[in-house]
């Protein structure tokens, strides 16, 4: 199965505030299948950034939101999400797993259900805290142990690879769960974010991996960059295009 290409909005998110649509449309020039949002709608209507969206030819990826928003249905995300025919919803509760990592599983199945219930499939991202162990199981792992949880993932390949674990085996372990896998490198130097295809990340095991995994949307992120971020996210494409994976 080969996925679409996707971007996470927050990459892009100081070049949205300056132009919304001339920022998307920038986007799509590059090759970019869809996007995934991170609140920022650009002040328009659902109807209106469907419309815009669908002129452009870019799809939605996915909706990253809070917990509240999952957990409501008549939330304004669920309102983009019928709009924008996204299929995912997806959170992060990184504060909340050193607090209580029970809880944070209950917080996960909840939404699980609530997407479910309104048509959407709810799939968490993680970040490097959610690979420490908790009872000598690393936290992770023990949503799978919630038999009937509605919770798939979006994989982050730096945060796996920043809390000391292997990008690959992760695909691998819930592949079929793996909907969204977050593409980001890790700069050799420091450790910090940088361009796909310019750090260390191991790329053509991740692709090989996700051939078999499910995976939907193979999406760029890239929390911080050192150069204007329009200029990081080509840098991103390139590197896909060149490995076949886009284009």
């Amino acid at each position: 199965m080969t996925p679409s290409i996707g971007i996470q909005l927050w990459t892009v998110r100081d070049a949205l505030q300056e132009d919304f649509k001339g920022t998307l449309k920038a986007l799509a020039g590059m090759g970019y299948h869809g996007i995934e949002f991170a609140g920022n709608y650009g002040g328009m209507k659902p109807r209106e950034l469907a419309v815009f969206l669908q002129g452009i030819g870019l799809q939605t990826a996915g909706m990253h939101t809070s917990l509240d928003e999952i957990l409501n249905p008549c939330s304004d995300t669920y309102a983009y999400a019928r709009a924008l025919n996204g299929s995912f919803l997806t959170t992060s509760l990184c504060g909340e797993v050193e607090k209580d990592w029970t809880a944070t599983v209950d917080h996960m199945v909840a939404a699980g259900a609530a997407a479910f219930a309104q048509g959407f499939t709810f799939t968490y991202h993680n970040h490097a805290e959610e690979l420490a162990e908790v009872n000598g199981i690393i936290a992770l792992d023990q949503v799978l142990a919630r038999p009937g949880a509605l919770v798939q993932f979006e994989i982050d390949t730096y945060w796996i690879k920043k809390g000391g674990k292997d990008p690959v085996s992760f695909i691998r372990r819930y592949s079929g769960r793996v909907p969204q896998v977050h593409l980001k490198d890790m700069d050799r130097a420091d450790g910090t974010f940088t361009e796909v295809g310019y750090g260390l990340m191991d790329l053509p095991a991740i692709f090989k991996a996700i051939e078999t995994s499910g995976t939907r949307w193979l999406i760029v992120e890239q929390d911080t960059c050192k150069r204007p971020a329009l200029d990081s996210a080509r840098m991103s494409m390139d590197t896909l295009m060149k490995a076949g994976i886009a284009g």
